[in-house]
C-alpha cells in the first residue's frame, strides 16, 4: 500500500548549522480537545532502519491492533507483515537486511507484558516463524515465567541472533546463539555467576560481566569473568552505598569497562573500570544533582538510566563519544567534538526539540519529541547535511501548539531538602492571575517525572489547571540519599514535599489557594489520599486511581510481596505492620477517611495485580461508613490502570466533569471550528 503520510519534505543543512525558520504567532484562544483525541492509542511508533538503512520497520494501526509493517525508502510504499486482531507487535528488530525479528503483548489485556514469545518473518512476508513459544500460547499452561529478549547481531552471521533467556532457572539469564530460521539455541554461557540482571558483552559479543540481585539477601552485586572464573567486583545493599554497576566494554580497549558508579559521591556518576587490575579508574562524566545511570533498586529498569553514545560499525570498532541522561530535561554531553557538531546540526533545525538518532550510521532515523509533541520521525543524512521529514507522527491528531509547556521548578521543603518537579500553566494564563491547581504526584513511588509529552498533564491544562508534578523524596535519578529519605516516609515527609510544593505555586501566584485539587495513580493514589487527610483545608477535590490505600492490606494483597522475594525488601523500605504498627496506622489513609472533607472519586480494576482491588474495597467501604461525598468506576476485568479504550474514555470523561464540577476552572473557550 502506498503510504499517503510520508512525504518528500527535503531540509538542506548548511555546513556549520541546519536552517530552520518559523514564524511568530500571537497565542490563539484555548480550544476543549475532545477526551477522544488526547487518550487514543499512538498511530505509529518502533520505527527502525535496516542495516543497510534501505527499508524501515514500523508499527503501525490496524483491527484496532499495532502490527508490523515495512516501508522502502525508495519508492515511500509500505507493505503490512502481520495481521494480528487480538495482540499487539512490540520491539521490532532487524536480523538483518532481509529479516526482522519480534515480540508480542496484549496492549488492551490486563497488563501491558511481554508474552515471553519470539518471532521472525522476511521483510517481503515469506518464512515466517515462531521461534518461542508465548507463555499465553500453544496449549500447555505454564506457570513459570519464561522469557527470551534479543540482545543484537553476530557479526558476518546473518542467521544468528544473541538472546538471553531464562530457560534454565527462571531467577537468572543464561544468553544463547539463536537460529532465527530454525529457532534452535546454543547456549553460550554454560557456566555463570547467578541471579543474573543483566549480561555486558564486550565488542567481540562475548558475555565478560554482569549486573546482580538477589532478592532473598537484599543484595547487588557487579560480576566480572576473570581466567575463566566468576568474581564478585563489588557488591552492595539497599543503603546503595559505593555501588559499581557495569554498563559497556570499550570497544577500543578490552581491559576498559565503563561503569556507573557512585563511590566517593552521592550521584551515580559514569568512570572507567580497569578490569585486569580489578579496580574503579578515573571518572569520565558525573552530575552533582542527576543520577546517569539506575540504581536497579526494584527490577533492572528502575531509576533514570543513561544511555552511552558510541561512533563505528559494527563491522569497525568504535569509541564513546558521549551521553544522554535524564535531567531538567533530557541532557547529552559529548566527549568528541565531531559527534558534538553533528548532534548540535539536527538540534538548529528542530529547536527545543529532544532529538535522538544514532552517530553509527550515515544515515539514520530522528526522533525527535517535546514536552508538547509525542514525537516525529526524520531521516537524516550526515554526509550531505540533509534532513527528510518523513510526515511519520506518533500521535497525529494531537496539535503541539495547542498543548501547554511543562516548567523544570524546584523549592525547598520544609526541612530543607530541594525538591524538583514540573509546572504546566494553562494556555490561557495570564502573569498575576493565579488559576486552579491541580498537584499530580507521579506513581511508584520508586520512579520520577520527565520533561516530556504526558496527555494526563495536557488534559488537566487545556481544562484551565495549572499541574504541579513533583519529584518527591524517594523519586529515582536524584542520587542514593533522594531515594533513602523515602524509606519508611510514604505518607508523611514524602507527603510534605509535595504539599510545599502547593504553597510554592500559590505564594508565586501561579495557583488559586481557594482552588487546589489533587489527582495521582497507583502510589500517586495513595498520595492523593493522604494529602487530603494531612491537609483537609487546602484541597477541594482529589481523584485516586488504583490507589494504595490501607498500607497493611497492600503488604497482605500484593502478589510481588505475597508470592516473591520483594516481601524482604518491601519491609525494609516500606516497614511491617507488625514491627511498624503504628507507622502502618498513621501511614493509612482509609483508616482517617474522617479528615478529608472534599470529594474524591474513586476507580479501580478487578484483575490489579500489583495494588490489589482489596485497596478499593477497604476504602469504599470506609468513605461509606464516614458518609463522605464519593464517586465510584470499578471494571472487573481491566488491572493497574484502563487499557481497553472504553473505559479509559469513560474515565477521563468522568474525571472531567468530576474537576468540573467541583472547582471550576476559567472556561475554555469554546472551539471555533
Amino acid at each position: 500500500m502506498n503510504l499517503g503520510f510520508i512525504k518528500r519534505a527535503v531540509w538542506p543543512l548548511a555546513a556549520a548549522a541546519l536552517l530552520c525558520v518559523s514564524s511568530v504567532r500571537a497565542q490563539a484562544p484555548v480550544e476543549e480537545i475532545p477526551i477522544e483525541t488526547l487518550f487514543k492509542k499512538p498511530a505509529f511508533t518502533g520505527l527502525v532502519l535496516s542495516p543497510d538503512q534501505k527499508f524501515m520497520a514500523a508499527l503501525m494501526p490496524s483491527n484496532g491492533r499495532s502490527n508490523l509493517a515495512v516501508i522502502d525508502l525508495e519508492n515511500r510504499k509500505a507493505v503490512r507483515l502481520t495481521n494480528f486482531r487480538d495482540l499487539d507487535v512490540l520491539q521490532p528488530r532487524w536480523v538483518n537486511n532481509e529479516r526482522i525479528a519480534f515480540t508480542l503483548v496484549d496492549m488492551q489485556g490486563i497488563e501491558t507484558r511481554n508474552t515471553g514469545g519470539l518471532f521472525a518473518i522476511d521483510r517481503d512476508g515469506s518464512r515466517e516463524r515462531m521461534l518461542v513459544e508465548p507463555m499465553d500460547g500453544g496449549s500447555s499452561v505454564k506457570f513459570v515465567w519464561r522469557t527470551t529478549r534479543i540482545l543484537g547481531r553476530i557479526k558476518g552471521n546473518k542467521e544468528e541472533v544473541l538472546v538471553e533467556a531464562n530457560d534454565r532457572n527462571v531467577e537468572t539469564a543464561d544468553i544463547y546463539r539463536m537460529n532465527t530460521l530454525s529457532g534452535r539455541k546454543t547456549l553460550v554461557t554454560d557456566r555463570g555467576p547467578g541471579h543474573v540482571v543483566r549480561w555486558v558483552l564486550d565488542d567481540d559479543m562475548a558475555p565478560r560481566a554482569t549486573f546482580n540481585h538477589d532478592s532473598k539477601k537484599n543484595r547487588w552485586w557487579f560480576s566480572l569473568l576473570k581466567g575463566g572464573e566468576w568474581v564478585t567486583a563489588a557488591q552492595w545493599d539497599e543503603q546503595l552505598r559505593d555501588v559499581v554497576i557495569p554498563m559497556a566494554f570499550d570497544p577500543q580497549d578490552s581491559n576498559t569497562l565503563y561503569v556507573a558508579s557512585n563511590v566517593g559521591r552521592d550521584t551515580l556518576a559514569l568512570f572507567k573500570y580497569d578490569v585486569q587490575a580489578g579496580k574503579l579508574g578515573e571518572l569520565v562524566f558525573g552530575d552533582a544533582r542527576y543520577d546517569i545511570a539506575s540504581f536497579g533498586l526494584i527490577g533492572e529498569a528502575l531509576g533514570e538510566g543513561g544511555n552511552l553514545i558510541f561512533a563505528g560499525t559494527e563491522e569497525s570498532p568504535g569509541k564513546l563519544v558521549g551521553i544522554s541522561y535524564q535531567a531538567d530535561k533530557p541532557r547529552r554531553y559529548f566527549f568528541d567534538e565531531a559527534a558534538a557538531r553533528t548532534q548540535a546540526m539536527v538540534d538548529a533545525s528542530l529547536p527545543g526539540m529532544n532529538n535522538s538518532f544514532s552517530l553509527s550510521a550515515s544515515t539514520t532515523l530522528v526522533f525527535s519529541r517535546s514536552d508538547t509533541n509525542p514525537g516525529q520521525y526524520f531521516l537524516f543524512d550526515r554526509d550531505k547535511r540533509r534532513l527528510e521529514d518523513t510526515g511519520i507522527r506518533v500521535r497525529p491528531d494531537i496539535d503541539p501548539k495547542k498543548m501547554a509547556p511543562m516548567m523544570p521548578v524546584s523549592w525547598t521543603a520544609r526541612d530543607g531538602v530541594r525538591i524538583d518537579g514540573y509546572l504546566t500553566l494553562p494556555k490561557n494564563y495570564v502573569k498575576g492571575s493565579p488559576v486552579p491547581l491541580i498537584l499530580h504526584p507521579h506513581g511508584g513511588p520508586w520512579a520520577k517525572d520527565n520533561w516530556q509529552y504526558n496527555a494526563e498533564v495536557q488534559f488537566m491544562a487545556n481544562r484551565g489547571y495549572a499541574v504541579l508534578q513533583p519529584n518527591f523524596r524517594g523519586s529515582t535519578g536524584y542520587g542514593a540519599n533522594h531515594l533513602r529519605l523515602s524509606y519508611k516516609h510514604w505518607g508523611d515527609t514524602m507527603i510534605d514535599d509535595m504539599i510545599d510544593g502547593v504553597e510554592w505555586a500559590i505564594k508565586e501566584g501561579y495557583a488559586d489557594r481557594k482552588r487546589v485539587a489533587v489527582y495521582g495513580a497507583s502510589y500517586g493514589g495513595y498520595a492523593t489520599l493522604q494529602a487530603m487527610v494531612r491537609r483537609p483545608d487546602l484541597f477541594k477535590w482529589g481523584v485516586n486511581y488504583v490507589g494504595v490505600t490501607d498500607m497493611a492490606v497492600h503488604q497482605d494483597t500484593q502478589p510481588a510481596q505475597l508470592y516473591s522475594d520483594f516481601s524482604d525488601l518491601a519491609k525494609i523500605i516500606n516497614g511491617d505492620q507488625s514491627a511498624d504498627k503504628d507507622l502502618f496506622e498513621k501511614q493509612s489513609p482509609a483508616r482517617h477517611v474522617d479528615k478529608i472533607a472534599a470529594p474524591v472519586f474513586h476507580a479501580y480494576g478487578g484483575e490489579d495485580r500489583n495494588v490489589d482491588f482489596a485497596n478499593g474495597r477497604t476504602i469504599k467501604s470506609a468513605f461509606d461508613k464516614a458518609k463522605k461525598p464519593f464517586e465510584w468506576m470499578f471494571v472487573s476485568d481491566e488491572a493497574h490502570g484502563y487499557r481497553q479504550d472504553a473505559n479509559v474514555f469513560e474515565f477521563y470523561n468522568r474525571f472531567d466533569k468530576f474537576m468540573k464540577a467541583n472547582t471550576p476552572a476559567v472556561a475554555p473557550m469554546a472551539s471555533t471550528k
